[in-house]
């Protein structure tokens, strides 16, 4: 047990170490550069109108009306120019008047305001002026830069939606007539004529050899694809050996499912109103609920980072927002005992738990919505995203206990395979759904739609019950019905609870879980790097990537995960984890090497179906293995644990990203990735899936 020890605490000190030792800036370091660019103006408004003398004359305009001329200009407002003209419009003011007498000059005040920037300018008829506002930082646009890094530059001269919106002008007339001994002419106001304008500046970072630079801080250097295939093919080799010579040994014809027989126990009904009394009912709840979770992961994974990827980030910025977005799930482990320990029966024992899950996503959803300025703070975004995933995570343990709570035990496999498509359907909403609409309802569009798509959901836990005799609300008449041999509080009971989770691990192979569950994820590292490679470098729209990755990739995983289940009964499960990982290994092996046809969509969009088709195949075996190694006596948090740490280890991997996207190229990143993934086969592959209900048949007896 002390190697697992020794790795748990490394990963656990490395992850966090990455997570609070940055501020989301990757590992750039200051060059020499300089800027390309150009400005274009584009006109939103032109009027003329009478102002009043002494009166101001306040009013707005909005982008939205030439956002597709701002488009074709760049899209990046970094001013409004304000222009006014003006003329003499005195009139005589009686008969002694000759009409020479010299007019007196009116002043003409004009003020433009965009947020936090506001500039005023001042002159007197007849004539013109400009209120000229901008907010970006004109010197980085002469000569050459030094001691800043490219992500600070791209800080000072682009400024995403917070440009865009509405602009607040104003006008004030403040008239003078000529006043004479015999003359004294009149004058209430003045016509004035206004356009309004808005800057675009369109730029191009370029080095010191002239060369534009990418967004994000990938490195020169590589390394030797023969460094990666002398680990790469000795691994095939030894998978080969294992898989004709030493089959039993390594336990790889064994079927992961169910067995067949257990059906006998009885049938899946429709009867009853309740989630133990129906099989519809607990279908419907427990795929609502895995909707609800699959929202927030489409969104962050693929239409928040897209976003940002967009809008310049670079690859520390997108490893910093997943890493907290994921890290709660990391740790979710730590909601098992809890909320075995702290229930209320009466409104049921998971019910309440899931309430207050999504309670919280919600209120965190409206806390996002009143932030300004979220793509300007990373680090604040990226805390929010953490607490919001708290919430979700406690769901996700919350939702899972329910399932182990009410399912019967024939109904676990199809069941399962429900919720991970309706988790996956949750992702295509998050995803695809809301990452081709942002670029019409904006980031906080994306964040106001999932509100009402929560709440609805949220009315299924809050009028369901779990048990005959449970309250819906607390006001309501009944009493829960227990279902348990042991008394309530020997069930909840945290030494009972601590003392089976300590045996459950005692066992090799659950030990080795472990170790499975840190490794699976580790080739992450490709995930804050894809949206960066398709958008800053091959050119793809946010759009089409938003619907590549969060509707055909979600799709593609779908089936890869039926696939897995059918392949893992009819021909093994490890043996369906070992072929499908070392199948993605050399996938993303050959994607590094033919870097001479990224720019082909079609082989693109072929090698990124196959890896995914691929690689669900080894997350649902690798699903399955682990059930196989946990004690039901400890079902929940233990299977929880072991997901935990998947999520764990996909921090690992997104802190990498940056680590290695400062120094090595695309292709090297690629070759790392294979390698990372080849890592899960030899964790799996001395496993006795059969060990744990050998080892602990006898074992809940004795507690």
């Amino acid at each position: 047990m002390r190697p697992v020890h020794l790795l748990l605490m490394l990963v656990v000190f490395a992850s966090i170490s990455g997570c609070l030792g940055g501020d989301g800036i990757g590992s750039e370091s200051p060059g020499t550069y300089t800027v390309e660019s150009t400005i274009v103006a584009v006109d939103l408004e032109s009027k003329s109108a009478n102002y009043q003398d002494g009166e101001t004359v306040e009013w707005n305009v909005d982008s939205s009306a030439s956002s597709e001329a701002i488009e074709a200009a760049g899209g990046n407002v970094v001013g409004v120019l304000f222009s006014l003209a003006y003329g003499e419009d005195e009139t005589s003011g009686g008969p002694v008047c000759t009409g020479g007498e010299a007019n007196a000059p009116d002043t003409i005040t004009g003020v433009a305001t965009k947020g936090e920037w506001t500039l005023s300018g001042t002159d007197q008829n007849p004539g013109s002026h400009d209120v000229n506002l901008t907010w970006y930082n004109a010197s980085l646009l002469s000569g050459v830069i030094e001691g800043l890094t490219k992500s600070e530059i791209e800080a000072q001269l682009a400024f995403g939606e917070e440009a865009l919106g509405t602009y607040d002008l104003r006008v004030t007339v403040e008239a003078e007539a000529f006043n004479g001994a015999l003359c004294t002419n009149n004058d209430d106001g003045e016509e004035v004529s206004t356009v309004v304008s808005l800057l675009v500046l369109d730029f191009e970072i370029l080095d010191e050899a002239g060369e534009e630079t990418a967004a994000l801080a990938v490195g020169d250097d590589s390394l030797p694809i023969g460094l990666f295939a002398g680990w790469i093919f000795p691994v095939l080799f030894l998978v080969g050996y294992v898989s004709t010579k030493q089959r039993d040994r390594f336990h790889l014809d064994l079927d992961f499912s169910e067995p067949e027989t257990d059906v006998v126990e009885g049938e899946s009904t429709s009867d009853g109103e309740t989630l133990v009394d129906s099989y519809r009912a607990r279908v419907i709840t427990l795929s609502a609920l895995y909707v609800a979770q699959g929202v927030p992961w489409g969104f962050i994974t693929v239409t928040m980072v897209t976003f940002l990827a967009a809008e310049g980030a670079d690859a520390g910025d997108l490893a910093y927002l997943l890493t907290l977005g994921t890290l709660p799930w990391s740790f979710k482990f730590l909601w098992g005992p809890i909320i075995d320990r702290f229930q209320l029966p009466d409104l049921g024992r998971r019910r309440p738990w899931i309430l207050i899950a999504q309670t919280g996503m919600v209120a965190l959803l409206i806390t996002m919505l009143l932030v300004p300025n979220l793509t300007e703070n990373i680090s604040l975004l990226g805390a929010l995203f953490f607490v919001y995933n708290v919430f979700t995570a406690l769901q996700d343990v919350s939702t899972d206990a329910l399932a182990v709570d009410v399912l019967e035990s024939h109904e676990f496999e199809r069941v399962n395979s429900y919720m991970f498509t309706a988790k996956s359907l949750g992702g295509v909403i998050g995803g695809a759904g809301l990452g081709t609409i942002i670029g019409t309802v904006g980031i906080k569009g994306a964040f106001l739609i999932q509100i009402p798509i929560l709440v609805l959901i949220m009315m299924v836990p809050l009028f369901m019950r779990e048990r005959p005799g449970e309250k819906r609300f607390p006001w309501d008449d009944g009493q829960a019905v227990e279902g348990k041999d042991k008394p309530e509080e020997e069930q909840r009971d945290f030494k009972v609870i601590l003392t089976n989770i300590r045996t459950a691990f005692s066992v090799r192979s659950a030990q080795l879980g472990i170790v499975v569950s840190l490794v699976i994820s580790l080739a992450f590292i490709l995930i804050p790097i894809l949206p960066l490679l398709f958008l800053q470098e091959l050119g793809w729209t946010q759009e089409e990537f938003n619907a590549t990755k969060g509707g055909i990739i979600l799709i593609v995983t779908m089936l890869g995960a039926m696939a897995g289940g059918e392949l893992g009964r009819r021909f093994g499960g490890k043996s369906m984890l070992m072929f499908a990982a070392l199948g993605a290994s050399l996938t993303t092996l050959t994607w590094g090497v033919l870097d001479s046809m990224w720019g082909e969509g079609w082989f693109m969009m072929l090698v990124w179906i196959v890896h995914t088709f691929l690689w669900a195949i080894v997350s649902i075996c690798a699903y399955s293995l682990m059930m196989r190694v946990t004690w039901a006596e400890v079902g929940g948090t233990q299977f929880t644990g072991y997901m935990a740490m998947m999520n764990l280890s996909a921090i690992i991997g997104y802190q990498l990203a940056p680590i290695f996207a400062a120094r090595y190229d695309y292709q090297t990143i690629f070759y790392i990735a294979a390698v990372l993934e080849t890592f899960v086969i030899l964790a799996a592959l001395f496993i006795d899936p059969e060990e744990t209900d050998r080892t602990l048949s006898d074992a809940s007896t004795a507690v």
